[in-house]
């Protein structure tokens, strides 16, 4: 994948809900739910050769948080990372009281380096 992953996840994600979509937000003021929040949590080098890597991998976190349990919109969201063919985990679900319910997807990117 081209450097430019967080743009492409960023698109995917904001055709799911419209200028809804944020990267890396600190939930401590009250914002206008259901929200999404992205991020890249790790990027490792997996694959080397002549000591230069030739494969990395990112790890991005998608939090999906609602008011309440939206089995529509989490259908919409996995729905979409079907359509672009991003396989996706769902890591964990979680309410808060004050804030609403959590659902925590984790998708793997690839960056390959190409050889000259």
């Amino acid at each position: 994948m081209e450097n430019n992953y967080l743009e492409f996840i960023y698109q995917i994600l904001n055709e799911v809900l419209l200028d809804k979509v944020y990267y890396a937000l600190s939930i401590e003021e009250k914002i206008k739910l259901p929200i999404i929040i992205y991020q890249e949590l790790s990027k490792r080098n997996v694959i080397f050769s002549d000591d230069q890597h030739l494969l990395k991998v990112s790890t991005i976190q998608i939090t999906l948080i609602t008011k309440d349990k939206n089995i529509n919109l989490e259908r919409t969201l996995e729905n979409k990372f079907k359509q672009y063919d991003l396989e996706f985990n769902m890591v964990n679900e979680f309410y808060l009281k004050d804030s609403g319910l959590y659902r925590i997807y984790e998708i793997k990117m690839e960056e390959k380096r190409h050889e000259q």
